[in-house]
């Protein structure tokens, strides 16, 4: 995430607070935040809709990038938000600063989730990957097929599009480095790593088009503003269905998972706990594919897919295999950190 940017958000929603602008509690039974874009109507339509029907509730949603605008409305004691949704490699630091609740113990059965997408604090919802996606009218079929051709700029010249954030690229970083997927994160534990993988980030800082948001980078796709990305399999799946003549390539992806949580304070606690538990449910889940390429993290709700929508999820067995996972606690450990670094390294010059 671009935490300059949330740092300048979390003060502009303290200025509504003490100005008097947040909105008081809602009249709906359940106020929720995604993310915006398509990825959070794919979840209305999917998930909170058929939910909210079938328990006859109404609700009310939100948009937000950053769980730090959560953390505005609790640290003013003034929340208006029931659940939000965030990155599981983001959870740890919202336990830490007090943003989010300890969940029930049987609001899910862990054993029907992708391994990682569940635990004390929040529930997977969907299962994403960031991968790289290449231009097929500048490249053809011959498009980057590593990562260490992602950074070979003479071989693949053009522009690329990066995540304004050390998520994803950190690692991908030490991939270009030669590092193996298994071998990533014990390297970037070092300090000696991490300047390296920097380095290397700086690298593509003269022919990088840094994006904010699922949705811009879905845009950058549909424009042809970048040659090549580095994105979420969803958004850039989203932009090829539109007709953007691009290929992904699931290879050395980097499999992740985002969630659901209950914000401390919230107006509306007690819904918000079961409002997840019913949304967490397969025959929900199921339906998210038809409007997004991502998979839930219900792994009950697999058995429903067809190979043509398996093809397209990179929680898929066949996808899947190329990939590795996210290692959210060492996110957990090094986020705020890396952030403040990745920022000094894309401002420096």
């Amino acid at each position: 995430m671009n935490y300059i940017r949330h740092r300048l958000a979390v003060f502009s929603a303290s200025a509504l607070i003490m100005l008097g602008g947040m909105v008081s509690a809602s009249a709906a039974d359940i106020v929720i935040v995604g993310a915006g874009g398509i990825s959070q109507e794919a979840q209305k339509k999917a998930l909170w809709e058929p939910a909210a029907k079938a328990l006859g509730w109404t609700f009310e949603e939100d948009t937000s990038q950053s769980w730090t605008e959560a953390r505005a409305q609790v640290d003013a004691g003034a929340v208006s938000w029931d659940i939000i949704s965030l990155n599981m490699g983001e959870v740890q630091l919202a336990v830490d600063a007090g943003v989010i609740i300890k969940l029930p113990s049987d609001i899910v059965d862990r054993k029907d989730f992708v391994p990682g997408s569940v635990n004390d604090y929040c529930v997977g919802n969907s299962v994403f990957s960031t991968v790289v996606a290449y231009s097929t009218k500048k490249y053809g079929n011959n498009g980057p097929k590593t990562m260490q051709d992602f950074w070979d700029v003479k071989k693949f010249p053009g522009k690329r599009g990066l995540f304004r954030s050390p998520r994803g690229n950190l690692e991908a970083a030490a991939l270009a480095l030669g590092h193996s997927p298994s071998e990533v994160y014990d390297f970037l534990s070092t300090d000696a790593g991490k300047k390296a993988a920097f380095d290397k980030i700086a690298e593509l800082k003269p022919y990088a088009i840094w994006w904010d948001s699922g949705a811009q980078a879905t845009q950058l796709v549909k424009d042809g503003e970048v040659d090549m990305i580095y994105g979420w399999n969803g958004r850039l799946q989203a932009a090829i269905d539109d007709g953007a003549p691009f290929k992904i390539n699931y290879k050395d992806g980097l499999l992740d998972s985002d969630c659901y949580a209950v914000v401390k304070g919230a107006p509306h606690t007690n819904n918000a706990i079961r409002f997840i538990k019913e949304i967490s449910k397969p025959e929900y889940i199921k339906n998210l594919p038809k409007y997004m390429a991502y998979g839930g993290a219900n792994l009950k709700a697999y058995a429903q897919y067809d190979e043509k929508t398996l093809s397209r999820l990179a929680s898929s067995p066949e996808n899947a295999k190329q990939q590795y996972p996210t290692n959210v606690d060492f996110w957990g450990k090094n986020g705020t950190t890396l952030s403040e670094a990745f920022d000094n390294m894309i401002l420096s010059k």
